[in-house]
């Protein structure tokens, strides 16, 4: 399966991930092979993407792969790599290409706004900061409940547009975005722990 251009606009290049694979499944090493030398900050854009957009099963499940990658950024690998004991399940690719398009507006829209500025936002050390808030993100998507995958997922998508781009004041926003993100999605979390708790002390008077 041959690696998209790195020419390609990221928009592009997410779309025609799936081509080759319509009808057919994908796995994540599938996924990164298509994306050729473009590196963490693609890998974040496709996963945070995916885990926004997905029902509550899969998008849990696109959170895996963050978890992972975010690690080996942070520790200072080149590029993202899934070991092969971690590469079993298969993803139907028109499942993937179908949540990639719910989200396709506003990816297009963040794409003309992201460019190559403030250099020291965007630097090595920065961005393995962002890699760190991309891991504590993925661990909220991991979480079941409502409003626990999208503020956390486009946030993490956001993070990759910085990296790939090298854009530090969209790392910037993508900082603060970060904080909101997490504040909606423990406030959602917490709330729904209430209401199951009041729903359940009943039961266990």
């Amino acid at each position: 399966m041959p690696p998209a251009s790195d020419s390609l606009p990221l928009s592009d290049a997410l779309e025609h991930l799936f081509d080759d694979c319509a009808g057919g499944s994908l796995r994540i090493s599938d996924l990164l092979e298509r994306m050729g030398t473009r590196g963490f900050g693609f890998a974040y854009i496709l996963f945070g993407m995916l885990a926004a957009a997905l029902p509550a099963v899969l998008c849990s499940l696109m959170s895996l792969p963050i978890l992972l990658f975010s690690l080996q950024q942070a520790a200072g690998r080149p590029r993202p790599v899934i070991p092969a004991r971690f590469d079993g399940r298969a993803f139907s690719a028109d499942a993937l290409r179908n949540g990639l398009r719910k989200a396709s507006p506003w990816l297009s829209g963040i794409e003309r706004f992201s460019k190559p500025r403030w250099p020291a936002l965007a630097s090595t050390a920065a961005e393995r900061m962002a890699a760190m808030i991309c891991f504590l993100l993925s661990l909220v998507i991991l979480i079941p409940g409502p409003f626990t995958n999208t503020p956390p997922g486009i946030v993490i998508a956001l993070f990759g547009f910085a990296m790939a781009s090298r854009d530090g004041l969209l790392m910037l926003l993508s900082l603060l975005a970060s904080a909101f993100a997490m504040i909606i999605s423990l406030s959602a979390i917490g709330a729904f722990a209430v209401l199951l708790l009041t729903w359940i002390r009943p039961h266990l008077a």
